[in-house]
């Protein structure tokens, strides 16, 4: 017999991984209104166990107050017994409910404010010191709790007396820590990871602590969802992950551009530890800057922007970065045939200093070097972090990130030796400061640098954008229920829209103006919770932009047509200021569902100018809101839900929004963005409207895990003097957009991954018909972008196979084999009309074979791609 039950329990331990690592029910009721009849079913509800009492002797329709999170069944009753006079016993697996007849109940006395005080500390993982981000802090059989913010310090307000705190992080084990509170405290907790091989191990957050945390609009993405992706040619970087996620679209195959709720490609920043990279691919877009053992935590704002994070009218992604072992040295790696990248990581000073450092370089050259031995073709990135604790209350950081991508040729080219290269260079200095337990402050100073040259052996070309910024960001953790953020940031701005250096091309083309600016920004936020069911955020960010002289800049008429020049003497010559208000409610439906309300106005100064849909990124040129530009603006309304389902472990979300843009930037026919002193006079300004819906099914933790995403969204544009001033779908409109990730652990060391989206494809203009013009082909186009590209369609997958039997041993290594398109589908990124010249030679190489004199040819980049990786760590 107890063989059987020891074998039941395993066989429910298996098919419910929740049944295990539990320790009895957990129950979580907070009302201020209920009924005693309601109270015992929700507790039955939550526990499973059943009451039997007397009506007439305990009043089931009487109201109380009840509160407790995350209690025990026994804690439930004990509060219950304060509420009423009642004494409970077990007979025959029941709950006996008898009236107390002697005591009374225990009232509160009256109108006097309890004493307050504060615990607060850093919560960390016990082997590496790294601090957790976003770890939950909870006060058992209370209403109280909190979340650690991105330095790993949490702060929580409580009335004084005895509390039970635990202390959670998805993958890591709970850590329970007993305390009287009759002063402030200071309680640094370590956590314990979960092996990621031990698959049925799972770790119980309550739903409540989940509702905390999760902000809809957002979106989170941890190292191992990057590194549980197949691989694309050795990589599973950040901008295709983030193309599973609903609302993200990216361009196609090969680009690192993404659209995120119909804005354009550059209304979206990536900032690394708060420095912004303004161009985050490599080999124009098939890899990403970010790689995944250099980055803890990564968010995604699309809504409900915080308002101490930069202006951008789409999206904000906010990567931060290891702080390197504290406790040991470890030295890692992964190596391709196509890519290989080494880290080294360690304490300095243990427990008070540590390091990372990682460099990753491209192996190309085994491909092409017989045929063409005269091109180079590379990339690599350095990435460094340093973190020094210099007492309990003050800790630095130092982050630094340079990349670098160059193709070059020696020969094959009338003017010899050609080729571009481009350069990302980022760099943050941060001091972390705890004024006391209810105020943390965060000082930065952070720079980034994007050049791009393109050069032949007489001349050399070159344009980019670099930026420097000072902001100091404060927290106050005013009371369990109000939590404040404010701060100030001064900015400063170099633009080169594009120059020639050296070579004869100077004599033929005018120089360009290079531009300076900056941003003066402050900004506050409130964060309130309303009672139990309810919690407002609302927050305002004043931003004052300025273009600086002395600088000379051009006046056009209302045809676009040039007027005059103007020059300007030193200062600020032209300025702009915004105040953007941003504002959420929150409802809590029960302990495992929520809506929420969102609206925010945003605005953008700084503009990627670009006419081409060309896949491939980095020939680009920013320019500065200035006379001629205004700043883009922005206002977005979202609504939305989440639900969820404790018991099947999954979470459910959808979402609706609405954004309206303005200033919208777009091009005159035939535009010339590169090289022309002119340019502001071929802009056109316009609008767009986006809406859309958004769902998601997830799946954290078992043996099968990952996620379920749809969008259907719709993004026209408006612009006078184009398309006739008629609205028309813009590039990224994309209505469908579905993707799958899953990840199955086969065995104990074996894991699978899949990877499968499919979505409308863009929208181009295509010609509606043509005619012959002295023996040439002349396309006659109607309305602007009339037409689409076929349906994208993509399979990924990858087998990850531990090595090492032991998950506790040192060295830890795998390997995984992955294929990009493993269905070989042929994703069309670009159509063309090959017009035949009198002589017969096609403009582009076609098959000229046939009686048309105009051949349609589609152009594809990856369709089967398949990656061999080894992995190691000691």
């Amino acid at each position: 017999m107890k063989k059987f039950f020891l074998i039941f329990f395993l066989i429910l331990t298996y098919i419910f991984p929740g049944f295990s690592q539990t320790t009895g029910p957990k129950i979580t009721l907070q009302r201020s209104r209920i009924s005693v009849e309601e109270v015992l079913k929700e507790i039955t509800r939550q526990s499973g166990a059943q009451f039997s009492y007397n009506p007439r002797a305990i009043d089931p329709k009487r109201q109380i107050s009840f509160r407790i999170r995350n209690g025990s069944l026994e804690n439930a009753l004990k509060m219950l017994a304060t509420k009423i006079p009642i004494e409970y016993s077990i007979v025959e697996n029941q709950i006996v409910l008898n009236r107390r007849e002697s005591g009374n109940i225990p009232i509160e006395e009256g109108p006097k404010e309890p004493e307050y005080f504060t615990v607060s500390g850093f919560v960390v993982d016990r082997a590496s010191g790294e601090s957790l981000i976003g770890a939950t802090v909870f006060a058992r059989g209370t209403p109280s709790g909190t979340s650690a913010n991105g330095f790993g310090f949490y702060s929580l307000r409580l009335p004084k007396g005895k509390y039970t705190l635990e202390f959670s992080y998805l993958g890591f084990s709970p850590e329970v820590e007993s305390l009287e509170l009759v002063k402030d405290e200071k309680r640094d907790v370590r956590l314990q990871n979960i092996p990621l091989v031990l698959p049925s191990i799972l770790v119980e957050i309550p739903t409540s602590d989940l509702l905390e945390k999760r902000q809809l609009g957002k979106l989170e993405l941890k190292p191992k969802d990057l590194d549980n992706m197949p691989e694309f040619g050795g990589e599973s970087g950040l901008i295709k992950s983030l193309q599973a996620l609903p609302g993200v679209k990216t361009h196609s195959d090969g680009s690192a551009f993404f659209y995120v709720r119909g804005g354009e490609k550059d209304q979206n920043m990536i900032i690394i530890d708060d420095a912004p990279v303004y161009n985050p691919a490599h080999l124009f877009g098939f890899y990403s800057l970010v790689i995944p053992d250099f980055t803890k935590d990564i968010k995604m704002y699309k809504s409900d922007i915080p308002v101490n994070l930069g202006d951008r009218l789409s999206s904000i992604v906010d990567v931060r970065t290891r702080d390197g072992n504290l406790n040991k040295l470890e030295f890692s790696g992964a190596l391709n045939p196509l890519i290989n990248r080494l880290s080294l990581e360690g304490p300095l000073v243990k427990e008070k200093s540590s390091f990372f450092t990682s460099f990753r370089q491209s192996n190309f050259q085994w491909i092409y070097q017989a045929a063409f031995p005269d091109l180079e073709l590379r990339f690599g990135d350095f990435s460094f972090k340093l973190n020094y604790k210099i007492n309990n209350n003050n800790r630095l950081y130092f982050t630094l990130l340079n990349s670098w991508d160059i193709l070059n040729n020696a020969g094959g080219f009338s003017l010899g030796r050609a080729g571009i290269q481009w350069n990302n260079f980022a760099m943050t200095l941060r001091w972390n400061h705890i004024f006391s337990p209810k105020l943390f402050s965060n000082t930065i100073i952070h720079t980034g640098n994007y050049q791009y040259k393109l050069s032949t052996t007489q001349d050399a070309w070159d344009s980019g954008i670099a930026s420097l910024s000072l902001k100091s960001d404060f927290t106050n953790y005013n009371s369990s229920r109000l939590t404040t953020k404010f701060g100030v940031e001064i900015q400063g701005y170099y633009f080169n829209p594009g120059k020639i250096l050296i070579g004869q091309l100077a004599t033929f083309f005018p120089s360009i103006k290079q531009d300076y600016s900056r941003q003066n920004v402050w900004y506050y936020n409130a964060d309130y919770r309303l009672g139990e069911k309810w919690r407002l955020n609302a927050g305002a960010r004043l931003s004052i932009w300025s273009n600086l002289g002395p600088a000379t800049y051009y006046t056009f008429d209302e045809d676009h047509e040039l007027i005059d020049t103007v020059s300007t003497p030193s200062g600020a010559y032209k300025t702009y200021w915004n105040l953007d208000p941003r504002t959420s409610v929150q409802y809590s439906i029960d302990s495992t569902s929520s809506l929420k309300l969102s609206y925010g106005i945003y605005h953008q100064y700084i503009q990627l100018i670009s006419n081409s849909v060309s896949p491939f990124t980095s020939f680009e040129v920013w320019l500065p809101s200035s006379p001629n530009i205004k700043p883009q603006a922005a206002q977005q309304v979202a609504l939305g839900f989440v639900k969820y389902l404790p018991k099947q472990g999954l979470e459910f979300s959808a979402e609706g929004f609405y954004k309206k843009m303005k200033n919208q930037i777009d091009y005159a026919d035939h535009a010339q963005t590169l090289l022309n002193p002119y340019i502001e006079g071929e802009l056109r300004f316009g609008q767009m409207e986006s809406y859309g819906v958004e769902f998601l099914l997830k799946k954290d933790q078992g043996r099968l895990n990952g996620w379920i995403g749809y969008t259907w969204s719709r993004t026209m544009r408006q612009t006078p003097g184009v398309n006739g001033g008629r609205e028309y779908p813009a590039f990224q409109d994309r209505p469908h957009d579905f993707s799958l990730m899953l990840n199955y652990n086969i065995a104990r060391r074996t894991l699978f991954s899949a990877f499968w989206t499919t979505y409308t494809g863009s929208a181009f203009s295509s010609p509606t018909g043509f005619y012959t013009f002295n023996e040439v082909t002349v396309p006659i186009y109607g309305e602007k972008n009339n037409d689409r590209l076929p349906n994208y369609r993509r399979l990924d997958i990858a087998f990850k196979f531990t090595l090492n039997k032991n998950p506790e041993s040192r060295y830890q290594h795998s390997l995984t084999f992955s294929i990009f398109n493993v269905l070989a589908h042929k994703n069309i990124v670009a159509v063309n009309f090959n017009k035949i010249l009198p002589n017969g030679a096609p403009v582009v190489q076609a098959n000229a074979i046939g009686e048309h004199a105009l051949i349609t040819t589609q152009a594809d980049l990856v369709r089967f791609l398949p990656s061999l990786t080894y992995k190691f760590t000691l």
